[in-house]
Formats: C-alpha cells, structure tokens, sequence
C-alpha cells in the first residue's frame, strides 16, 4: 500500500513539475530570442531606443517607432538573420520628428 502511495504520489508530483520546467525554458529561450533579435538590430544600424521586441516560440514582434523609414525594413531583415526566428510581426513606424527631441 505504500508503495503504491509513494509512486503514485511520486508520478503526481513529476507531472506537476515538468511542465513548469518546461514553460520556464520556453520562456528563457523566448527572452534569449528577444535579446538576440535586439542585438542583430542594433549591429545592422537600426535606431532601437524606442523600438520593442517580443518573441514567442519563433515569432518575433517588433513594435515601436525607429528614427529613419528603411530602418524599417532593416529591422525586419535583421531579426529574420537571427537563428531561431520563424516569422517577424513588424509593427515598427518610422517617426524622425517626435524621436529628434528626445
């Protein structure tokens, strides 16, 4: 009865824990990614002080303004360079006016 106790109990508490474990890696990769996306960005030239970048599983979401229009689109190239990104949501609007003052 009690190894019957133990085990099941035992089962209980790994199913309960692996996947945990497993959000928590997903979500350190995802903010691995993110980080990534954010340094080939800024490597390629891109102004970053205002832009945001999100990951999820492989899908990157780029929200925010960049000082330059082809900013824009080198920032969309720089984020699909990086290894591990499926596809690029990219939200980014070129704003030179409102970024000059701060």
């Amino acid at each position: 009865m009690k190894t019957t106790l133990v085990s099941t109990l035992a089962l209980l508490i790994s199913g309960a824990i692996a996947p945990m474990a497993h959000a928590q890696d997903s979500q350190a990769t995802d903010q691995q990614l993110a980080h990534s996306v954010r340094v080939a960005e800024a490597r390629s030239g891109v102004g970053m002080s205002h832009v945001f970048v999100f990951a999820h599983s492989g899908q990157i979401m780029l929200l925010g303004f960049v000082p330059e229009r082809d900013h824009v689109a080198r920032a969309e190239r720089a984020a699909m360079s990086v290894p591990g990104v499926t596809s690029v949501d990219n939200r980014l609007s070129p704003d030179a006016g409102s970024l000059n003052g701060h």
